[in-house]
C-alpha cells in the first residue's frame, strides 16, 4: 500500500521534486512553441528556446533516478515499487517528448504555418492543464490513498483534456491535408500535429495505469 505521511515519505517528496521537474520542461516547451509559431522569432532564438526545454529534461531524469534509487530504503511490496516506477518512467517521457518535438523543429529550421498556430498553443496550453491535474492525482495516491480508492474520478477529468486535445487534432490533420501543398511537406506537419498531440495521449495513459492499479488493490 502506499504511505499516507508525506513529510517523512522520500519517494513520494522526490516523486513531487520529479513532476515538478517535468512541469518546468512543459513551460519551456510551451514558450518554445509560442516563439515557434511567431513567424519574427529568429532561428538563434529558437535554439536557445530549446536548449532551456533539453535542460529542463536532463533535470527532470536527475530526479527520476534519484527517486528510483530512494525506494530501496522503504518497505513498499514489489508490486506497489513496480507501479511507482511506472508511473515516474511514464511522467519521463514527457519531458523527453518536449525536447525530441523542439530539437527536431531547430534541426529541421521548421516553420509553424501562422493560420495553425492558435490551435498549437491551444493543445500545449490544455496539455498543461492537463498534467496540473495528474499532478493531483498523483499526490491523492500517498496522501488520500482511500479515497482515491473510492471515487477516481480525477481520472475521467484526465481524460477529458486528451478528448479535447483529440478534437482539435482531428481538426488540425483535415486543415493540413486540404492545403495546396507538396504531400511531403503536408506529411511534415501532420507529424508535428501527432507529436504534439501525443505528449497528451502520454498523460492519459498515466491516468489510464493508476486506474489498473486501483482496480488491482481493490480486488
Amino acid at each position: 500500500m502506499f504511505t499516507k505521511s508525506t513529510k517523512t515519505n522520500t519517494v513520494h517528496i522526490l516523486l513531487l521534486e520529479q513532476l515538478r521537474d517535468v512541469e518546468s520542461c512543459l513551460l519551456y516547451f510551451e514558450s518554445f512553441m509560442r516563439a515557434a509559431c511567431t513567424k519574427e522569432t529568429v532561428h538563434e532564438t529558437l535554439k536557445s528556446l530549446a536548449v532551456n526545454v533539453s535542460e529542463a529534461e536532463a533535470k527532470a531524469d536527475i530526479s527520476l533516478r534519484k527517486m528510483i534509487d530512494s525506494l530501496q530504503g522503504h518497505a513498499y511490496l514489489p508490486s506497489t515499487r513496480e507501479d511507482i516506477i511506472s508511473v515516474a518512467t511514464s511522467c519521463d517521457k514527457i519531458a523527453n517528448k518536449c525536447e525530441a518535438i523542439a530539437n527536431h523543429v531547430v534541426y529541421q529550421r521548421f516553420n509553424f504555418p501562422e493560420q495553425f498556430a492558435e490551435d498549437f498553443l491551444k493543445i500545449v496550453a490544455i496539455t498543461h492543464d492537463q498534467f496540473e491535474v495528474l499532478e493531483k492525482a498523483i499526490t491523492k495516491l500517498f496522501t488520500n490513498f482511500g479515497e482515491l480508492l473510492k471515487d477516481h474520478s480525477i481520472l475521467d477529468e484526465i481524460r477529458s483534456f486528451e478528448s479535447m486535445v483529440d478534437k482539435i487534432e482531428h481538426k488540425l490533420n483535415e486543415e493540413v491535408y486540404a492545403l495546396d501543398i507538396e504531400l511531403a511537406a503536408k506529411m511534415q506537419l501532420a507529424k508535428y500535429v501527432e507529436s504534439v498531440c501525443d505528449i497528451s495521449d502520454t498523460i492519459e495513459n498515466i491516468a489510464d495505469k493508476m486506474q489498473i492499479m486501483l482496480i488491482t488493490r481493490k480486488a
